[in-house]
C-alpha cells in the first residue's frame, strides 16, 4: 500500500477515535478522491477538523492536506480532501526564487 493510500486510510480511523465522524467512505469520481462523511458537526467545523488532522497526520513531510465542502447528500457531507504534494521546479523563471533549479547542486 503507498503512503498517500496509507494516510487516507488512517484519516479516517483517526477521526472516527476523536469521535468527529461516525461513518465515512472514500469514492472517486473523474479521477477526485471524494470522502462521505456522517457526522454531528456542521459543514464548516468539520471541514476544519479535516484539515487539521490532515496537517497532523503530514507534520514534517512536504505534504500538505486540502479540503474542500462540495455538498450535503442526505445525512452525509461530501468533501474533496487530498493530501498535495508540491511539484520541484525544472526550470529558472528568471527570478531568482529561493528554489530557483540553478541553485540546485
Amino acid at each position: 500500500m503507498r503512503l498517500l493510500d496509507q494516510w487516507y486510510h488512517q484519516l479516517i480511523i483517526h477521526l472516527r477515535e476523536e469521535g468527529v465522524i461516525t461513518e465515512a467512505a472514500w469514492r472517486e469520481y473523474a479521477g477526485q478522491r471524494f470522502l462521505y462523511v456522517n457526522s454531528p458537526l456542521p459543514p464548516p467545523e468539520l471541514g476544519i477538523c479535516l484539515t487539521e488532522a490532515g496537517e497532523r497526520m503530514t507534520q514534517g513531510t512536504v505534504a500538505r492536506p486540502e479540503c474542500i465542502f462540495v455538498r450535503s447528500s442526505g445525512t452525509d457531507q461530501v468533501y474533496r480532501f487530498r493530501f498535495r504534494i508540491p511539484e520541484d521546479k525544472k526550470f529558472c523563471c528568471g527570478n531568482l526564487c529561493e528554489d530557483c533549479f540553478l541553485f540546485r547542486s
